[in-house]
C-alpha cells in the first residue's frame, strides 16, 4: 500500500462562529497561539474517540493508567477485530478523500 506522505502544512476552514471562538481563547492566553488551540481541540477530538471506542471516558482513563504501569494487557479491553475494522475504515475514508 502506498502511504501519502505527511502534509509539510495543512490548510483549516473553520466556521466564522468557531474561528472567533478560537481567536477569543488566544487572546484570553488560553493557548499560546491559533496553531495551539487548533492541536488541542483536535487533541480533544480524538480523545472522545477514544473514549467511545472504549465505552466511556471511565474505560479509557482506567486503560491508560493501566498501560502505563505496564500492568495490563490491551486485548483485555478492547476487541481486537472492531478496533482494526474501525481504524480501516478510517484510513480508507482518509485515502479516498479528495485532497485540495
Amino acid at each position: 500500500m502506498n502511504k501519502p506522505p505527511p502534509p509539510a502544512s495543512s490548510v483549516v476552514t473553520l466556521s466564522p462562529d468557531d474561528a472567533a471562538d478560537l481567536l477569543a481563547r488566544v487572546r484570553r492566553g488560553e493557548f499560546a497561539s491559533l496553531d495551539e488551540a487548533v492541536a488541542a481541540e483536535l487533541a480533544e477530538l480524538n480523545y472522545r474517540r477514544a473514549a467511545e471506542i472504549m465505552g466511556g471516558s471511565d474505560k479509557l482513563e482506567r486503560f491508560l493508567d493501566e498501560l502505563e504501569a505496564e500492568a495490563i494487557d490491551p486485548k483485555d479491553y478492547v476487541d481486537a477485530e472492531d478496533f482494526f475494522a474501525d481504524l480501516r475504515a478510517t484510513v480508507k475514508q482518509r485515502l479516498d478523500t479528495p485532497r485540495g
